[in-house]
């Protein structure tokens, strides 16, 4: 079983304690059941201070080609984009701490996941122990806007306009070109592509970008890491320019990268990579780096 996001791990590290489980000290933790993508509700394993939750899942549609997706805090968002698709077809996945000696459908009827315009967002109860997690299919040339807090963000093979934003929360972005952002704060964001214009940033957590295809096919990517690592893997052949930096201080760990150029001074540390004019750039300011030119 592969841990996607244990908050109360995260939120030690990162120093902060979101409000639900700093209201009633439990422990919420998801998983996926399998090492495969996240496709439906029963992908996903969630515990309470180690019991399973109850759950129980919804099914929505948005129309048009633009979605906000707003989770509800310790919730995350898994959006597939589909060619061909004209609309957003939504798996909402709700959890509730079991009750002890009590039927949990009340108390799962009474989270709200729904579709207002182009928004898409979730309501429940008052007390602290419930979740949704969205899973969305949508048109790959679509439009997609997430943010979560203390819950992870996953975004596949969407050509459109990407937007997201996590607070003590993974991102990936996997196969996504177009127009795509993403800003983490405490957490990690990841990349694997080839294409699009592509702007990755990170305060107090970590970028790897992991470049696939023999080039970047157009525009450009910019990963820049606050107080984070940063990890860099190309392939050997790769025909573009790929440029890496960090402050002087920033420890460098670089396979495969004796024909790379450096630029090593009093105030920065810098190294280009593959061929072609410089199309990727990553850098880190107060991290380690590392790269992977020899694969």
């Amino acid at each position: 079983m592969r841990t996607l996001v244990n908050l109360a791990i995260l939120t030690a590290i990162a120093g902060t304690a979101p409000a639900r489980l700093a209201a009633h000290d439990r422990d919420f933790n998801i998983s996926t059941r399998t090492d495969g993508p996240v496709r439906s509700c029963s992908d996903l394993h969630m515990t309470w201070d180690g019991q399973p939750a109850a759950t129980s899942g919804d099914t929505l549609t948005a129309t048009g080609s633009t979605l906000s997706v707003h989770a509800p805090n310790n919730g995350g968002v898994y959006i597939l984009g589909s060619a061909g698709r004209s609309d957003f077809s939504i798996s909402a996945c709700k959890a509730v701490a079991r009750p002890v000696g009590s039927d949990a459908t009340a108390a799962l009827a009474r989270i709200r996941p729904a579709v207002n315009g182009t928004s898409l967002s979730a309501s429940g109860p008052d007390s602290d122990d419930w979740v949704v997690y969205f899973i969305v299919n949508a048109p790959a040339t679509g439009n997609v806007e997430i943010d979560t807090i203390n819950g992870p963000v996953h975004v596949e093979r969407m050509t459109g306009s990407t937007a997201a934003r996590a607070a003590n929360g993974p991102i990936r972005l996997l196969e996504v070109s177009g127009h795509a952002t993403a800003r983490a704060v405490n957490g990690p964001v990841a990349y694997d592509g080839h294409e699009g214009t592509v702007e990755l940033h990170t305060e107090n957590g970590p970028i790897k970008v992991s470049l696939t295809g023999e080039r970047w096919n157009s525009g450009s990517l910019t990963a820049t890491a606050q107080n984070g690592p940063v990890k860099v893997e190309v392939p050997r052949d790769f025909h573009s320019g790929v440029r890496i930096s960090s402050s002087n201080f920033s420890p460098w760990k670089c396979e495969g990268c004796a024909s790379g150029k450096r630029d090593w001074n009093d105030r920065s540390r810098s190294i280009e990579i593959g061929s072609g004019p410089v199309a990727v750039t990553v850098s880190t300011v107060n991290g380690p780096v590392a790269v992977d030119w020899s694969r």
